[in-house]
């Protein structure tokens, strides 16, 4: 395992002051899956004191449940002490947390058996629940009771479900079980929560796997809004694999109307630049877009040229997976006359206009609704041929026809 010299550096520590230190969880598992790690965890029997004793610099993380920031060479690097967790009573978090000296116990409460592994150049590998067998099978399995650990965060269940559409694994056939008996617990989970897993899993690469959302149930208690998308599943999974990743969410959303999809989106608390791109592409998403240069500038100058790019590219893929070459040649010229009106800088908004507000006020146009107005004839004839971007064309035009 390629260990960065700092991790190791810190387990070396905990090891000459007489106790154990593990890298533990999702790092130990990206390895042995031929993954980079992007951050690592350590556990250790030290308690926190002697965390902070230890290391120069330290940050109280999150002390009460035996959390230190072990800061080094500018790198934060979480040293957590083994611990047993105490009764849920949330599906969220535990009451208490109770420090042990077993890194055995610490593993107990990890979800699944993938990720309840830790490892030590010294020690080699702690894997009480053969979570390197599963992994080899390709199968994710709760550790121990998978009920009770549902039980203890809910999260959990959508955990399993995105782990494996990342990873293509399945799901062991009682933790599936338990995640459909249980699925109804997800409610109890921040919004924020369980949409950062569902954003997570319908960005993976087997996409297909979210099927799994429909066969738990577990897609109704927080999105129940793209069961259509289970019907005729195999067609959309085809488009969803086809379309860039970041518009899947805007596919799963494309059979309803921009009001509902905008209500769906704040109740998820999307950032507003996902809910206002989103939108657009549900309002225009039935249009009937027509393969004219003229026409393509018009739609550009009420839809920023990417997201009317992005709009045509959920089109094209579904034109591509229903065979229909006519409309998939149709998406590509529309695409391409995009292209073209931004490289010959041809103009298409008010923005590229060569004429403001402030030149037809000179020429003795006052008022605002009337400035309005020519700007909008300006635009429109522009449109239609651009060479007329012309500031004394558009002012003579202007005047002439007020």
């Amino acid at each position: 395992m390629n260990i960065p010299k700092q991790v190791i550096y810190i387990i070396e520590q905990l090891e000459k002051n007489g106790f154990e230190g593990f890298i533990v969880g999702g790092c130990v598992r990206d390895y042995l899956l031929g993954f980079e790690p992007k951050d690592f965890d350590i556990t250790t029997d030290a308690m926190p004191q002697d965390i902070k004793n230890m290391f120069e610099h330290t940050i109280d993380t999150g002390i009460e449940h035996g959390t230190v920031t072990v800061v080094i060479d500018k790198q934060n690097f979480e040293v957590t002490t083994y611990r047993i967790d105490g009764e849920y009573k949330d599906n969220r978090r535990p009451e208490t947390v109770i420090f042990s000296k077993k890194i055995d116990e610490d593993l107990s409460r990890r979800d699944f058996t993938m990720n309840a592994i830790a490892y030590s150049i010294s020690k080699g590998f702690v894997d009480p629940f053969c979570g390197r067998d599963d992994i080899e099978s390709k199968l994710i399995k709760g550790v121990g009771d998978a009920d009770k650990r549902f039980k203890e965060d809910a999260l959990r269940m959508m955990r399993g479900v995105r782990f494996s559409a990342q990873l293509g694994f399945d799901i062991e056939e009682k933790t599936f079980v338990a995640i459909k008996e249980d699925a109804k617990l997800i409610e109890n989970i921040s919004i924020e929560r369980t949409r950062d897993e569902f954003l997570k899993l319908i960005k993976s690469d087997y996409i297909e796997k979210l099927n799994l959302l429909q066969e738990t149930k577990l897609y109704k208690y927080f999105i129940p809004e793209i069961e259509p998308i289970f019907t005729n599943y195999k067609k959309n999974i085809f488009i969803l694999k086809k379309v860039s990743k970041d518009l899947r969410l805007a596919y799963l959303l494309s059979h309803l109307d921009e009001q509902t999809g905008e209500d769906i989106l704040k109740r998820l608390k999307l950032d507003n630049k996902t809910i206002k791109e989103i939108k657009t592409i549900l309002k225009y998403f039935n249009y009937n877009f027509i393969d004219d240069r003229t026409e393509t500038r018009k739609i550009m100058s009420v839809i920023e040229p990417d997201l009317f790019k992005k709009i045509l590219e959920i089109k094209f893929c579904i034109s591509l997976v229903e065979n229909d070459l006519i409309q998939c040649k149709k998406y590509d010229n529309i695409y391409d006359e995009i292209d073209e009106t931004i490289r010959k800088n041809h103009c298409f908004s008010l923005k590229t206009l060569a004429i403001t507000g402030n030149d037809l006020k000179e020429i003795g146009i006052a008022n605002g609704k009337q400035i309005g107005d020519s700007l909008k004839m300006a635009l429109n004839i522009v449109l239609e041929q651009p060479d007329k971007n012309n500031k004394q064309f558009l002012l003579k035009y202007i005047g002439e026809n007020i």
